[in-house]
């Protein structure tokens, strides 16, 4: 059976430095997660078109560039443009694995995958490299998707995806007061659109309490759902960051305005902070959570981009 092991951290030690960021916005009362959304969608790469994920969709969300889509210097290069002076780079994290045999031999991937990874040890080592917001790049001639903004487009676009939803729970109104999602009955409870401020708090409401649902033990099996230990603590702060995150993917992803959303409160903040400050690797489990959580749901979404 194999082994795995996360080795001591680079000397720029990323895990740190991504959840420093983090507790700064959050002692600031800000949510880094309840960002304004750009309509471009959520946060690629020029060149390749790839949209980022987990973490990476999370930090390059936070970036202050109207157009979120960004490119390496190469890339940049490649097309016939450069860097402009001066300009600041973003991270994009990524893990390197390697594996050892028992003599401490590397393999590549399928060599420890024919021995079905027995005996193998799986080395994780968190790197990075630098990229650059298409507004830092001069000399190309980019082409970005036309932006018509209609009233209801966001409407459309979240009905759409809660349309196509599959394996997922009910909506009931059973309570007319709260919002929550029940692990035991497996059902979510949202009030009517009618009783909050905006349709996109509704949205925004109900794809919270489905990023929850995702963790049913018949789905994701998250243990935030499945073994929670209580409000303010390790796994249910977790829990709730991973329903924020998730929620915030989707929103970005619909096309929701996130500068119309209510803020988290005092409570749920305090409880992230005390946890982040314990755990600096908290932050990623989340939005790697988050990623998978909002992948299960878009298995029969329609193409957003």
């Amino acid at each position: 059976m194999a082994t795995e092991t996360t080795t001591k951290p680079p000397k720029i030690d990323m895990y740190q430095k991504v959840t420093d960021r983090i507790i700064t916005l959050l002692e600031a009362e800000t949510p880094p997660w309840r960002c304004t959304w750009s309509r471009y969608g959520m946060p690629r790469n020029y060149a390749s078109m790839h949209n980022y994920k987990g973490i990476n969709a999370l930090l390059l969300a936070l970036t202050p560039f109207p157009i979120p889509y960004f490119m390496t210097m190469k890339q940049a290069n490649n097309l016939g443009g450069k860097v402009k002076k001066g300009s600041k780079a973003e991270q994009v994290m990524y893990y390197n694995i390697i594996y050892k045999d028992k003599d401490g031999n590397n393999l590549t991937y399928d060599e420890a995958k024919k021995q079905d990874f027995k005996d193998i040890k799986v080395l994780k080592y968190l790197k990075y490299y630098n990229i650059f917001n298409v507004d830092d790049i001069e000399g190309v001639d980019f082409t970005f998707p036309e932006i018509t903004l209609r009233e209801n487009e966001t409407i459309e676009r979240c009905d759409a995806l809660l349309n196509s939803l599959k394996n997922m729970p009910e909506f009931v109104q059973t309570d007319g007061s709260r919002c929550f999602y029940s692990p035991s009955k497996d059902v979510i409870n949202v009030v009517p659109m009618s009783q909050f401020n905006s349709s996109e708090n509704y949205y925004n409401t109900a794809f919270h309490e489905l990023i929850h649902a995702t963790g049913h033990k018949s789905r994701l099996a998250r243990p935030g759902i499945t073994d929670s230990d209580g409000f303010g603590k390790q796994k249910y702060s977790e829990e709730e960051l991973v329903a924020e995150i998730g929620a915030s993917f989707l929103a970005g992803i619909t096309g929701i305005d996130r500068a119309s959303l209510m803020e988290n409160n005092a409570a749920y903040i305090q409880g992230w902070l005390g946890v982040l400050k314990e755990d600096k690797r908290f932050v990623f489990r989340a939005a790697a959570d988050a990623q998978k959580a909002v992948d299960f749901m878009l298995q029969n979404a329609p193409d957003f981009s």
